[in-house]
């Protein structure tokens, strides 16, 4: 258990470590999205549906980041939306 907690948490911080300064750097979400792939798909990219979820974890994080209040909701269609722009 303890392990399954410390991968989950440095799945978490690298993902949110890397949107965060990816805004700080006035990157785009497209560009975040890149960054963030190059941070993790080495360590992360044989996770259980990785590549399905990365569009929705970066732009949470993305938004998370930017200080956005209250998430935007994830649907079927932004789960479309989100792979077409992030991942197309």
């Amino acid at each position: 258990v303890r392990d399954a907690v410390a991968g989950t948490r440095s799945f978490l911080n690298a993902t949110f470590e890397t949107a965060e300064l990816a805004v700080a750097q006035g990157k785009s979400l497209k560009e975040t999205f890149v960054a963030v792939r190059q941070a993790m798909d080495k360590p992360f990219g044989d996770y259980a549906i990785y590549e399905h979820c990365l569009p929705y974890n970066v732009s949470r994080a993305y938004d998370d980041a930017r200080g956005i209040d209250h998430p935007v909701v994830w649907t079927d269609v932004r789960d479309l939306e989100m792979w077409a722009a992030l991942q197309g």
